[in-house]
């Protein structure tokens, strides 16, 4: 289940800072002034492997022993046609109902079973231009660090998609987005066509 604790909070943070940042390039571009690329951080290894996949790594001294580890897609709900809304959310949700490596729950299962909690130490969430997909693993343990790896390379193209699950998964959306139907999301509907009139943004809440 991605129906989360506190997972309506971030979404609403996420919302509002999406919505900030937007107001505030807007207003940048209409500034006739070029400004200099965001400065790398010398402390961040930056690379790309053959399949274009690019990779960050920091050294972080804590928490000890651990390894957060995440997988961001370049995509989100503002990619998708007017018969897709929702699909992205759907599909992220998915990822925690099967890949060709662990069947159905076997992530969380085994997640679980090395200490780890879902919510603090294995979640995702989707926003208008991303899909993040967020571990924490042992570093103290070749075979379990190997093991998140494989987590995410199946979350980046191996998501089972199977029948049942996608039927199972059905319920927990629509939940989710029932209890988001509050005065918070009456709101938004009236802010959003205002804030971002003209742009595709306005009709396209990841749930």
């Amino acid at each position: 289940q991605v129906n989360l604790k506190g997972e309506s909070m971030r979404e609403k943070i996420i919302l509002a800072c999406t919505v900030a940042c937007l107001v505030i390039i807007t207003w940048v571009g209409s500034i006739n002034k070029s400004t200099d690329n965001v400065p790398q951080d010398p402390d961040v290894t930056i690379g790309r492997l053959d399949n274009d996949l690019t990779y960050y790594i920091r050294n972080n001294k804590k928490p000890e022993n651990r390894a957060e580890m995440l997988l961001v897609v370049n995509a989100g709900s503002v990619l998708e046609n007017d018969d897709q809304q929702g699909l992205a959310h759907f599909v992220e949700h998915m990822a925690f109902n099967g890949t060709k490596n662990f069947p159905k729950q076997d992530i969380v299962d085994y997640l679980e079973s090395i200490g780890l909690e879902f919510g603090p130490d294995l979640n995702a969430y989707t926003s208008f231009d991303e899909t993040v997909y967020m571990l924490q693993v042992p570093t103290d343990d070749t075979e379990k660090l190997d093991k998140g790896f494989q987590i995410l390379s199946d979350w980046a193209h191996n998501l089972s998609f199977e029948n049942e699950e996608i039927d199972k998964e059905r319920g927990v959306v629509i939940e989710e987005w029932r209890l988001r139907g509050g005065a918070w999301k009456r709101m938004i509907d009236k802010q959003l066509p205002v804030i971002l009139k003209g742009s595709k943004y306005a009709q396209r809440l990841p749930i």
